[in-house]
């Protein structure tokens, strides 16, 4: 299997799973439990796995790049692959954080202002994460073509 193939199934496989999540999963979650705090509860700790598969997914993207022939158009793509993990990272880094606004035991949000605001960055982070993911994997469909 060639690199970018390996490339775009890999992508592909993330997109959907996070699409699939995000989109559904969340959505009936809050409406099972009929709060977007109890759910919260719950996808703070999916989350931690779903940031690992990211990573994961991440850094075997950058590495079927680093072995592919470099061109000018690999040059978007690493820039791309570089800014995807850094996000990665960084959503580690502001998920740390929200655990500490949290109280486990009493299901409840310490304090609510840095929480949205921290979470608010989160979403934007993941949705630019998101955008630049479908960019890579329609790139990737259209070289192969070519």
């Amino acid at each position: 299997m060639k690199y970018n193939q390996l490339k775009i199934i890999i992508l592909s496989i993330w997109w959907g799973a996070f699409t699939f999540y995000s989109g559904i999963v969340v959505t009936v979650g809050m409406q099972v439990l009929g709060s977007h705090i109890e759910m919260g509860f719950i996808t703070q700790q999916v989350t931690v796995y779903l940031n690992i598969f990211s990573l994961i997914v991440f850094l075997t993207y950058a590495y079927c790049l680093h072995n592919e022939e470099f061109t000018a158009n690999s040059l978007v793509e690493q820039i791309a692959a570089i800014s995807i993990i850094g996000f990665q990272l960084l959503l580690f880094l502001l998920h740390y954080y929200f655990t500490d606004l949290l109280d486990f035991e009493k299901h409840t949000i310490i304090n609510q202002d840095n929480f949205y605001l921290l979470h608010r960055i989160y979403l934007i982070i993941e949705t630019l994460i998101w955008l630049v993911i479908s960019i890579l994997i329609i790139r990737g469909i259209v070289k192969l073509k070519n």
